[in-house]
């Protein structure tokens, strides 16, 4: 191999430090095998799973990025077939890094296989530490490893690389609306949190027909309510962390004049939902969308019961969620477009981190890490 083939085979990326911190460094790539393969990164969204990971502190270096989009670069001939792709082309890849056999993988909910379920195995695309051969496991790269087990949607075309990164989140959004929520046209839908899963989900509710949504959020949120104003929703802002004050139940009540919400989607992970169960309508459903550290709530059996309301805890989305999300972006994007995108290079990863986990970040929840940003240049170490 030559001096510039080799240098043409290394990566550089961004990787999160168990002390905290981040620093760029310079992995090689090898060829691919026959079952595997590699991604030119073109787009790795931040979400509250990366910033808790950073701010928690890994137990080993680790290549964070979990919402990743771009164009395979190398592709084993087995590679190809399984995933119906090619070099060239166009993909988003899931987080889910399953064991292919199991009674769940069986089933197509391979979300729950217990080799990649946050709650046991953990095997997932910017989990796995950079120890672990080949060390590219996440999309905070310039190329990322396709393992044989990756998780693969073509896509029909480029898309723009803010657009191509609300790819997983709005799909999780459809299945929480539009599935685990059973949203019916008319209804009115009230989304608590108007970070990044939130705003997806007043689009998901949008697109499924919602007569009316209301987006809520902290006062300090105002900016974010502001993006959901643009994309339709009407806005609530409250004073605290799982406030459940008569001004947000006085607002619900004016907006369904009186009737309440018939789907109320709690994604601030704060554990008090007595606010949320309050705000539903008779039949109403409450989704819970909390991550692994989220803490025990409280809930009113007695105030349930009389409503016949259920309660239903979400988390990631169904493979169809995926090809209808790419479907929506390929169409414009339901307004998502009109979030704005926060780019960051690879030098700038642990400095975003630092400032999203303080409450410093930028205005909008949409930050998008580009590995190959024309206007900084990057430094290994």
């Amino acid at each position: 191999m030559t001096a510039r083939s080799t240098a043409e085979r290394v990566s550089l990326a961004a990787v999160a430090l168990p002390g905290g911190g981040s620093e760029v460094r310079g992995f090689g790539r090898r060829p691919c095998r026959v079952d595997d393969g590699w991604l030119r990164v073109e787009s790795s969204g931040m979400c509250g799973t990366d910033i808790s990971l950073h701010t928690a502190g890994l137990d080993r270096p680790t290549v964070l990025g979990h919402h990743v989009h771009g164009r395979i670069a190398e592709l084993g001939d087995e590679a190809a077939r399984r995933w119906g792709a090619g070099p060239g082309d166009w993909v988003v890849v899931e987080e889910y890094l399953p064991c292919g056999s199991c009674e769940q993988c069986a089933a197509g909910r391979y979300r729950l296989c217990p080799r990649t379920d946050l709650w046991s195995g953990g095997r997932r695309v910017g989990l796995i530490p950079v120890d672990e051969e080949p060390a590219l496991w996440g999309g905070n790269a310039q190329y990322m490893y396709l393992p044989p087990e990756a998780v693969i949607h073509p896509l029909p075309g480029p898309l723009a690389d803010g657009l191509a990164a609300w790819a997983l989140p709005l799909a999780n959004a459809l299945d929480w609306v539009l599935g685990a929520g059973a949203l019916r046209p008319g209804e009115t839908v009230v989304v608590l949190g108007p970070g990044y899963h939130g705003l997806a989900a007043v689009t998901a509710a949008l697109y499924g027909g919602a007569g009316s949504v209301v987006a809520v959020g902290l006062v300090q949120d105002r900016s974010r309510l502001e993006f959901a104003a643009l994309l339709g929703a009407g806005v609530a802002p409250v004073g605290a962390p799982g406030d459940a004050s008569a001004a947000l139940h006085d607002h619900v009540a004016r907006v369904t004049r009186g009737r309440m919400a018939d789907l109320v989607l709690d994604l601030t992970g704060a554990g008090d939902v007595s606010g949320a169960v309050g705000l539903l309508a008779q039949c109403g459903r409450l989704v819970l969308a909390g991550g692994r550290g989220a803490p025990e709530a409280r809930l009113d059996i007695g105030r349930l019961t009389r409503m016949s309301a259920r309660v239903i805890g979400v988390r990631g989305r169904a493979p169809d969620r995926v090809t209808q999300s790419i479907g929506i972006l390929r169409a414009g994007g339901a307004g998502l477009s009109r979030v704005p995108t926060e780019y960051v290079p690879l030098a700038g990863v642990g400095e975003m981190l630092d400032r999203l986990a303080a409450g410093k970040g930028p205005a909008t929840p949409h930050v998008v890490v580009r590995p190959w940003d024309p206007d900084r240049r990057e430094e290994a170490r």
